[in-house]
């Protein structure tokens, strides 16, 4: 087979008809040895279409001047890339395909299913504050009202407003932000 088409020599019929008798010749001959390196018959099936592949895929320059060699190169390759590829396949995960919709969450579903246990967090956080620090931390957050006007409404000073609200803000985050 040294009539190897090589730098668009040949006209694309020609170079069909030439990789169609490279196929006829060469094919067993690979499928011979890629079937002492893979046990499935299949699989060995598409592995010479594989390597049939690569080699049209390849740019005209590099069409060999032997392509039996070439092709028994590629062959070692798609061999190569296989095994190394194997241990990732047997650790896929295989769904039916019909069990495969009952075990998708859309993203907003779980992102609401997190802001909501967010919020049963934080509740029970504020319910567990001292009366006086939470309504000072609800009066802040809530009501929106700044430190001197809490002090006047509750009868304290700013400065225990201050205390009050780092309390709380420090209680809130270790309750709601912990994995406990």
């Amino acid at each position: 087979m040294s009539d190897a088409p090589r730098d668009g020599a040949l006209s694309p019929e020609a170079t069909e008809r030439w990789l169609d008798r490279l196929f006829r010749s060469e094919a067993p001959r690979l499928a011979r040895y890629l079937r002492s390196a893979v046990n499935n018959q299949d699989e060995v099936h598409d592995l010479v279409q594989e390597t049939f592949v690569k080699l049209v895929a390849s740019p005209p320059p590099a069409r060999p001047q032997t392509p039996q060699a070439y092709l028994l190169g590629v062959a070692r390759h798609v061999l190569w890339r296989r095994r190394n590829r194997a241990p990732l396949w047997a650790k896929a995960v295989h769904v039916p395909i019909d069990e495969a919709n009952d075990l998708a969450v859309a993203p907003e579903q779980e992102w609401m299913i997190d802001a909501a246990d967010f919020m049963r967090r934080y509740e029970t956080a504020l319910a567990e504050l001292p009366e006086l620090t939470r309504e000072v931390f609800r009066l802040s957050r809530q009501e929106d009202l700044t430190y001197s006007q809490i002090s006047e409404r509750l009868g304290i000073t700013v400065r225990a407003v201050e205390l009050q609200m780092l309390k709380a803000i420090r209680y809130l985050d270790h309750r709601v932000n912990s994995d406990d």
